[in-house]
């Protein structure tokens, strides 16, 4: 049975006894909060140094995720269980994380992001509105790894040679697709499942393959069961 965490008696009812909350945590209004998730983390020892951790309205934080410190979330979140969240993120409205999902710290993910279970996300990387993140995918963010100028110059502007891709708007990434450093994903861009992407993709393209290549654009995809014409298949999405 879900009980309502301490600190929030009387205030909270769908927030689960067994979470923890760590101080400097600022929660929205009609927040849900299942059993052992942990909110505000401080990512090292020193919980002085921590900045606030801050979630929106109505967001949805499942069985077991954990949310660093220093991470700010819009409304309408939601997580899988045992999304993994680390420091210093900025995620906008309306956005969701898979269970099992890792987001590294330092990155921005925008509005009406969706990221599906048991992804990477690293370090850098910069995922604009209504990216869609199928299961499964890796991005990296490390042009030489193991690099040591990401332990001793910690946080890095951009751009650096540690760098994750950006995803532009609406771009669509299938199953177990590989995404390597510096890439950049171009608008309503689709890349095929299980693809290895080492170059910039143009916007409104397909791309396929290990290392993949352009295939196409979406206005040639068709619907195999018929509910839109060709080049309609994507006319739903922002």
């Amino acid at each position: 049975m879900r009980t309502c965490h301490p600190k929030l008696a009387g205030r909270c009812p769908l927030i689960s006894g067994t979470a923890r909350i760590f101080p400097k945590v600022h929660l929205g209004k009609d927040i849900v909060i299942e059993d052992f998730v942990v909110l505000g983390k401080p990512p090292t020892a020193d919980y002085a140094q921590s900045k606030p951790l801050t979630v929106g309205d109505r967001s949805v934080i499942r069985c077991g995720t954990i949310i660093y410190a220093g991470t700010k979330i819009g409304n309408d979140f939601t997580t899988g269980d045992y999304a993994k969240i680390r420091e210093n993120n900025v995620i906008g409205d309306n956005a969701s994380i898979g269970s099992n999902t890792i987001i590294e710290r330092d990155s921005v993910i925008g509005n009406d992001v969706r990221i599906h279970s048991n992804c990477f996300i690293p370090e850098y990387t910069m995922i604009e509105d209504a990216v869609w993140i199928g299961p499964c995918v890796v991005v990296a963010n490390v042009l030489h790894p193991p690099c040591p100028i990401f332990k001793k110059d910690i946080p890095l502007p951009r751009p650096t040679c540690l760098t994750g891709p950006t995803f532009r708007k609406g771009s669509i990434v299938g199953a177990g697709a590989i995404i390597l450093p510096w890439i950049e994903v171009g608008e309503r861009s689709l890349i095929g499942a299980g693809a290895v992407v080492c170059d910039n993709v143009p916007p409104q393209s397909v791309v396929i393959g290990s290392p993949a290549r352009v295939h196409g654009s979406i206005k040639d995809l068709g619907c195999p069961p018929g509910y839109y014409s060709k080049g309609e298949i994507y006319s739903w999405r922002p």
